[in-house]
């Protein structure tokens, strides 16, 4: 039902830091009606032009603070940082040279759970624009 919403070219652009292109990032949303604790995220995959984006180099930003995508995942995340509805999450890549300019084929899973149902899966596929 949110699939095709849960990825959003609104964003899509190299990181630079000094100078240098030291990653790139997209911004997602929640595939819930309600807001989630980013604790209860079970995983964000993407791919960009058929390329596995390695779960290791993805840091996430939420209302100004930045995460290890792999802290999300682990026991001891606080459950109290909420994920609204509406609300975009950054996924941001660090990858040296980041990412050319231009439309590239984005790919994305995100896994959330819910209370009382199970694991929700959706997947999207756009052609998003960075700048």
């Amino acid at each position: 039902m949110y699939d095709k919403h849960i990825l959003t070219d609104e964003g899509c652009r190299s990181i630079w830091e000094r100078g240098k292109k030291v990653g790139y990032c997209v911004n997602i949303k929640i595939n819930y009606y309600r807001g989630l604790p980013l604790s209860c995220i079970e995983e964000i995959a993407l791919k960009v032009d058929g390329e596995e984006v390695n779960p290791e180099t993805m840091l996430v930003q939420h209302n100004g603070r930045e995460y290890r995508y792999m802290d999300l995942l682990t026991d001891d995340f606080p459950t109290d940082v909420y994920w609204i509805f509406g609300e975009k999450l950054r996924v941001v890549v660090q990858k040296e040279g980041g990412i050319e300019q231009g439309r590239h084929k984005v790919e994305l899973t995100l896994k959330t759970r819910r209370t009382y149902t199970p694991t929700m899966v959706s997947t999207c596929e756009k052609i998003l624009t960075f700048a």
